[in-house]
């Protein structure tokens, strides 16, 4: 049982790593020194804390 725990760590950890070098956030010394669940926040904060773009309105545009 303990094996698939660790396995299912090692994956997790790898996912997390994965989608976070990804978009060049980290490199692989930082994240080797990191917690799983520190992965798991940075991924969260950057994947889930997408900035909300507001559409101006033209000069032109009326609503009705």
């Amino acid at each position: 049982m303990s094996s698939m725990i660790k396995i299912a760590l090692e994956e997790q950890r790898k996912y997390y790593s994965q989608k976070l070098l990804a978009i060049g956030v980290y490199n692989l010394e930082i994240m080797e020194q990191m917690t799983l669940s520190e992965l798991k926040n940075e991924y969260k904060y950057f994947y889930h804390n997408v900035p909300e773009i507001k559409r101006q309105k033209k000069m032109g545009d009326f609503s009705i």
